[in-house]
């Protein structure tokens, strides 16, 4: 039989730190029937240049934001299956082929994700964050503030889940885009499970390499969720969103490290909240 075509949609913009690491991952999947198409927001950095080196990557200029650039490129899918995977993602070689064999009686993948190689404090504590939310699914998974969100789909449930957006979320969002599509999706269909585990992940991510980075990443959330929040979209997702994490006994030490990191985070964040009403929304 022949193999089912899988897109790996990636928005990018000004990622030159991570992006090599990102789109090797995918050349490197035991899976071979693979189109891969990147959504660019006019990077200015040298992204769209290290995207040239990989031969068959399919690159559009979007002119917009970050869910408008997720549903452009599922637009542009020609994927029986479609991953929404970020510019600073790096793919276990055989994800994709096992996310292939899972889909048999899915519609929707969860993939466990862990930082890559933590040794700086912010990555000990995002690593930290992800574990404990992944490992404690069933608090995190619901579409209602959902923490865990799928990232790999069937292309019919993406498109319906996007035709079912409210077309004035699309100019406002950078954050939560994920949890957006997975509430939508979730309304379509509940056949979900997760690929992975804590020792074996599906996916790592290379997390905010200085608190500069950190800070400006966490600012532009606040900003656009005040924006989002302001226009109505959603309230029950982002109600939900911004509390901190349940503490697991079980876990504490993971529960005490998420929760370092969600303080530290919710800094920028509120500034971002309370200063951002006038602001333009930040790119990608």
């Amino acid at each position: 039989m022949k193999e089912k075509l899988v897109s790996i949609s990636i928005p990018t913009y000004n990622n030159v730190k991570t992006i090599q690491k990102t789109l090797e991952s995918v050349k490197n999947q035991t899976y071979k029937n693979i189109e891969v198409i990147i959504v660019d927001s006019n990077s200015s950095d040298g992204t769209l240049e290290i995207i040239k080196g990989f031969k068959g990557t399919k690159v559009y200029n979007y002119e917009g934001i970050l869910l408008g650039a997720r549903e452009f490129g599922v637009k542009k899918a020609k994927g029986d299956f479609v991953a929404l995977i970020d510019s600073d993602h790096i793919l276990e070689k055989t994800t994709i082929e096992k996310s292939v064999k899972m889909m048999k009686d899915l519609d929707m993948l969860l993939f466990y994700e862990r930082s890559y190689h933590p040794k700086k404090i912010l990555e000990i504590l995002y690593d930290a964050d992800r574990r404990l939310t992944q490992n404690y699914l069933s608090d995190f998974i619901e579409p209602i503030g959902g923490t865990v969100l799928p990232r790999f789909y069937k292309r019919k449930i993406l498109v319906d889940a996007f035709k079912n957006i409210p077309k004035k979320t699309f100019p406002l969002c950078v954050a939560h885009d994920h949890a957006i599509i997975y509430y939508e999706a979730r309304r379509i269909s509940k056949k979900v499970k997760m690929l992975g585990s804590e020792k074996y992940p599906a996916i790592w991510h290379q997390e905010p390499w200085s608190w500069t980075n950190l800070f400006k990443k966490t600012y532009r959330y606040g900003v656009t969720t005040r924006k989002l929040i302001e226009n109505g979209v959603y309230p029950q997702i982002l109600k939900s969103k911004n509390k901190g994490r349940k503490i697991k006994w079980a876990s504490l030490g993971l529960s005490v490290k998420s929760n370092i990191l969600r303080a530290i985070r919710a800094v920028p964040y509120l500034y971002g909240y309370y200063t951002g009403k006038n602001k333009k929304i930040p790119n990608l």
